[in-house]
């Protein structure tokens, strides 16, 4: 076992990244207006960052403890999960240019069919937010988090309940779901949905039949999955490493040191971000 643990690592080798010292700790990222965004774990903050030079250039105030952030056109949406809001900012002037209120400890956010999506883990929520206000809330289940908008559907990942959800966007219902315990970020790719699930695995769930038609074991407790050049690579929180999985074998192909509490990954700009839920600087591999 340690053998094969050491031949993964070793097929990471040489990349050494940019590191950019953000002053906190960090979760969502997002990609829009020619910069790379970084929701401020440990303050009230989103900060902004020149992709070709790694530096901070600005900061936008948003709320206390800002969770997942979701790029949309010309704007980045922000939660602040202490705050129960969801800020807009614009891309291109970095000012807020409005703030909602959802519900309990919003987790995560996602823009899809012309509306921002926020699911809040605190009371079991999704609210649609559409203009400047939250035009439908409804129950999705117990502790909603991750929330994706594919293939004209949204995607919502119950982790308590251990379920991923399928709701019909034109409707605000739920329309299918399947068990997966401690379910929470997901990707989607091709006709499957990938889903990080506390339990140290990584699901593949097809997208008409709602069935699971693969996993890869990763290290310990993946989360903020990302595409980079058609594998998925998986931050994995507890062990501090990243795993990249081929989606059609569903095995790690290699693995790296991933920094302290490594938690969303992002391709943008001809790189790979990496923000850290425990630590003060965001990777750029």
């Amino acid at each position: 076992m340690k053998l094969i643990a050491a031949t993964l690592v070793a097929a990471f080798a040489g990349a050494v990244p940019l590191t950019t010292d953000v002053g906190e700790w960090s979760f969502g990222l997002a990609a829009s207006g020619g910069s790379v965004w970084v929701g401020g774990l440990g303050g009230n903050d989103v900060l902004r960052i020149d992709p070709s030079t790694g530096k901070v250039v600005l900061r936008v105030p948003v709320g206390p403890r800002v969770f997942n952030l979701a790029a949309a056109p010309n704007a980045v949406w922000a939660v602040s999960n202490v705050g129960g809001s969801v800020s807009r900012i614009d891309a291109r002037t970095g000012r807020v240019t409005q703030t909602v209120r959802v519900g309990l400890a919003p987790y995560d956010v996602a823009w899809g069919f012309g509306s921002a999506w926020v699911s809040n883990s605190g009371d079991g929520t999704v609210s649609r937010v559409t203009g400047n206000r939250v035009v439908k809330s409804f129950r999705v289940g117990v502790e909603p988090n991750g929330v994706t908008a594919y293939d004209g559907s949204l995607w919502v990942a119950d982790h308590t309940a251990g379920k991923l959800l399928r709701i019909d966007p034109a409707t605000n219902r739920v329309t299918g779901a399947v068990a997966l315990a401690g379910a929470d970020w997901i990707v989607g790719l091709g006709a499957s949905l990938y889903v990080s699930q506390e339990t140290n695995v990584v699901s593949r769930v097809d997208l008409h039949t709602l069935k699971v038609s693969g996993h890869a074991n990763v290290d310990g407790n993946p989360l903020g999955a990302a595409v980079v050049d058609g594998k998925l690579w998986v931050p994995c929180i507890d062990a501090g490493t990243i795993d990249v999985v081929d989606p059609l074998t569903m095995r790690v192909t290699s693995r790296r040191p991933g920094g302290p509490g490594p938690i969303v990954v992002l391709p943008a700009f001809g790189h790979t971000w990496v923000s850290h839920s425990t630590g003060n600087a965001v990777w750029r591999l």
